[in-house]
C-alpha cells in the first residue's frame, strides 16, 4: 500500500511517527512495521475526551510490545480556537522531540481525503495552484522532512486494511462535528464526491503534482500547521 519509492527513503533513518489511535495513524503504525521501517511514536492527550486516556495508553502498549519509545505531550487546556491551538501544540512538540533525539523524519498519516478536503476548502474561498495542491507527499522542513505515505490513499482502504488484520483503531466522535468547517466538507463535499470518483480524483492530483513540479519548482514554499503553500511572484 506505501509506494516503495517512499520507504525507501526511509529505511535506515530515523523516523517519528504522529500518532493517535485513530484508523489513519493505526493503519500507518502497523504498515510501517509490516515493511521494516525504523520510528518510534509521538501521542498529544489534550484531555477533552475520556477516550483519550485510551488511546495514549494504546500507544504506550503498541511501544511497549514492539520495542519502540513512545513520546507523550499532555496538552494545557485549549479555551478557544480549538483546531489551530491543537495544531500548533501538535507540532511544537513533535519539534522539540526531533531536535532533541534527532529524528530525521516526522511521518504524519494523511491521507487522499485529507488532501481532497483541504484543497476543496482552500478553493471555496478563493486560491492558486500552490494552495490547491498544498499537501504533498514529501515537505522540506528546517531541520526535517515531513512525509505522508498515505496520501495517495482512501480512507476506505485504510478501513479495510485494519479489518482485515483485525487491528484495534479508535474514532474520535469530534469527527462527527459539523460545526467544524473541515468536518462540514468532509461529510457534505469531500465525502460524497471521492464515493462516486476515486479513481478519477486520484488521477487528478497525480497531473496536478506534475504540474506543480513544473510550474513552481523554484518558489519559497511556506509552511502552515500540516500544509504548505508558495508565495506568488509577479503575475505569473
Amino acid at each position: 500500500m506505501v509506494e516503495e519509492s517512499l520507504l525507501v527513503k526511509l529505511r535506515d533513518k530515523k523516523n517519528l511517527l504522529a500518532f493517535s489511535g485513530g484508523a489513519d495513524s493505526t493503519a500507518l503504525f502497523f504498515l510501517l512495521l509490516e515493511h521494516n521501517i525504523p520510528f518510534d511514536i509521538a501521542i498529544v492527550d489534550y484531555g477533552v475526551r475520556e477516550q483519550s486516556k485510551e488511546e495514549v495508553a494504546y500507544a504506550k502498549e503498541l511501544a511497549k510490545t514492539h520495542n519502540l519509545k513512545c513520546h507523550l505531550h499532555t496538552a494545557p487546556k485549549i479555551e478557544k480556537n480549538f483546531e489551530a491551538k491543537a495544531r500548533e501544540i501538535r507540532y511544537a512538540f513533535f519539534e522539540k522531540i526531533i531536535k532533541k533525539e534527532g529524528y530525521e523524519n516526522l511521518l504524519t498519516a494523511h491521507h487522499l481525503g485529507d488532501r481532497f478536503e483541504w484543497m476543496l476548502m482552500q478553493f471555496c474561498k478563493g486560491a492558486g495552484c500552490a494552495e490547491l495542491v498544498g499537501m504533498q507527499k514529501e515537505q522540506k522542513r528546517e531541520f526535517y522532512t515531513l512525509v505522508r505515505p498515505l496520501l495517495h490513499l482512501d480512507k476506505k482502504e485504510l478501513l479495510a486494511y485494519l479489518h482485515a488484520n483485525k487491528r484495534l483503531y479508535f474514532e474520535d466522535e469530534s469527527n462527527m462535528d459539523e460545526d467544524i468547517k473541515r468536518n462540514s466538507f468532509r461529510h457534505n463535499y469531500s465525502l460524497p464526491l471521492l464515493e462516486k470518483y476515486l479513481g478519477g480524483i486520484k488521477k487528478s492530483f497525480e497531473y496536478l503534482d506534475e504540474d506543480r513540479a513544473s510550474l513552481i519548482e523554484e518558489a519559497a514554499m511556506h509552511t502552515i500547521g500540516d500544509f504548505a503553500c508558495a508565495k506568488r511572484s509577479g503575475n505569473a
